[in-house]
């Protein structure tokens, strides 16, 4: 009986993984009956004591209250438009 020897495959290069930095270092916030962090993405998350997650109008005001967003929000059809008068 012949033995054989079989051929090793190469071994391959293992590249290490970046960790990854926090966007801002913004800390979380716990309140009394929310809780705001950031995303990876730099958005920022509301979650709420019971575990539902917050959006929209109610969203923004939060941020504003806690003064991680500036209020200075329009939106583009808020604006009162004028109109040039007939000339007769």
């Amino acid at each position: 009986m012949e033995s054989r020897k079989m051929a090793k495959a190469p071994a391959k290069k293992v590249e290490k993984k970046k960790k990854r930095v926090p966007v801002t270092g913004f800390a979380p916030m716990k309140f009394q009956d929310h809780t705001i962090t950031q995303k990876r993405s730099g958005r920022f998350q509301i979650v709420t004591a019971k575990g539902k997650t917050v959006n929209g109008a109610e969203k923004t005001s939060l941020l504003v209250a806690a003064k991680v967003l500036k209020g200075s929000f329009k939106k583009a059809g808020t604006e009162a438009t004028t109109e040039a008068p007939a000339a007769n």
